[in-house]
């Protein structure tokens, strides 16, 4: 059995994949090192390491980690070991703490050809294809290293399968979803200007689960939220198995977001055979595709621009646009017209649920297929370190 050490905090979804089958491979990883949502600790810090004294001085995190396994895994950060070890990588400019001028400097220049050339960084995963894309527009990637792309495990939904999908959408009621841990960034507000207008409409077969943070959300959101009888709050913190209910009652999931790089809960609403209406930011469009399985539409500020790199008039500017206090009006009116849409045409939401529901287990998206990837990364470091062996074994009887 190969051990791998997770040496960085990383984000609760990878438990799937610490946690999943792999071939002679078992994670070794602290509970207290995963986490769901960023802490107030952890969000003045990254500002800080976007600073532009952090810029000018190089600044570039290198964890040195304890080497307790194998192989050393780490979640968008570079180390200092003397094992071999590879990167899960959500987005390159994660290896900058997201700056879009810090790798600009000759001494971050510096450090980069040091750290990218380091021979035990063996491989860089990238989370998505936009990522894997666009990894070379940040950096001059060795030759010696792998750059691969695999996406995140999001296990199936024991709860659905195609025909409870056909049934649910075809109920009088209809169940919208929306999951975010922050309510205004993720598009909640743009969510209850298009209920309000639903509600005003009349129309009461529409219904809306929320599941946020309550104590983040100002008075006058909550005070919106209970005059609607079509929408039911729920504070952020169920379990897997709770929400894998939630998912699986809903036919439609809402993610209009100004600012993502992957949603993860899209994945999981596909899983459980939702119809998407989303943003088309970075890696969205990669899991929906548009009048197939949900509806993608443009933010009025692009985090990301069409080409997947950061549009730095935003991306350097967030309290002045993505931030502010907005209600971006084609976002609530494209929410209001594809809603009504399905509702009136339940033959659309039953196709387009089920193609969700699909394409979440077919190609990249599959699990066995995720694993699959992985056992191959792990078992050529595993190769490589016998090579090795083998070669300083025999330098060894040489002398």
């Amino acid at each position: 059995m190969k051990t791998v050490y997770v040496a960085t905090k990383a984000r609760g979804f990878l438990l799937e994949l610490f946690n999943s089958d792999l071939e002679g491979i078992n994670f070794i990883y602290d509970n207290k090192q995963i986490y769901e949502t960023n802490s107030k600790k952890k969000l003045i810090l990254s500002k800080l390491a976007r600073s532009r004294l952090a810029d000018h001085l190089g600044i570039i995190q290198r964890i040195k980690p304890n080497n307790e396994g194998n192989i050393i895994f780490s979640y968008n950060k570079f180390l200092n070991v003397q094992k071999d070890y590879v990167i899960y990588l959500e987005n390159p400019l994660a290896l900058l703490n997201y700056s879009t001028t810090k790798g600009k400097t000759l001494i971050s220049k510096t450090k980069l050809k040091k750290y990218l050339n380091d021979p035990h960084l063996k491989a860089i995963v990238c989370l998505s294809k936009a990522c894997y894309e666009t990894i070379h527009n940040f950096y001059s990637i060795p030759q010696t290293l792998k750059v691969e792309q695999i996406y995140p495990i999001v296990q199936s939904n024991p709860l659905t399968n195609r025909e409870n999908i056909k049934a649910k959408c075809n109920e009088n009621i209809i169940n919208c979803l929306y999951i975010s841990s922050n309510f205004e960034l993720k598009g909640g507000r743009e969510i209850l200007a298009a209920f309000k207008k639903l509600n005003e409409q009349g129309i009461e077969n529409i219904k809306l689960n929320i599941i946020t943070k309550q104590e983040s959300l100002k008075l006058t959101i909550k005070e919106e939220i209970f005059k609607n009888k079509n929408i039911t709050l729920y504070d952020f913190g169920f379990d897997r198995k709770e929400l894998q209910k939630f998912y699986n009652e809903s036919c439609i999931f809402l993610n209009p977001t100004r600012q993502d790089s992957f949603s993860l809960v899209v994945l999981e609403a596909m899983k459980s055979g939702n119809t998407i209406l989303t943003t088309d930011l970075y890696a969205i469009p990669e899991m929906v595709k548009d009048n197939y399985n949900g509806y993608l539409t443009a933010p009025k500020y692009r985090f990301f621009n069409y080409n997947n790199l950061p549009n730095e008039k935003v991306w350097n500017n967030r309290k002045k646009t993505i931030y502010s206090d907005y209600i971006d009006t084609k976002i609530v009116q494209f929410l209001l017209e594809k809603i009504l849409y399905l509702n009136n045409n339940r033959g659309e939401l039953t196709r387009m649920s089920l193609n969700s529901f699909d394409k979440s287990n077919q190609e990249g998206f599959n699990t066995n297929i995720i694993q699959g990837k992985w056992n191959l990364i792990f078992n050529q470091l595993q190769k490589f370190d016998k090579n090795n062996i083998q070669a300083s074994n025999n330098a060894s009887s040489l002398k």
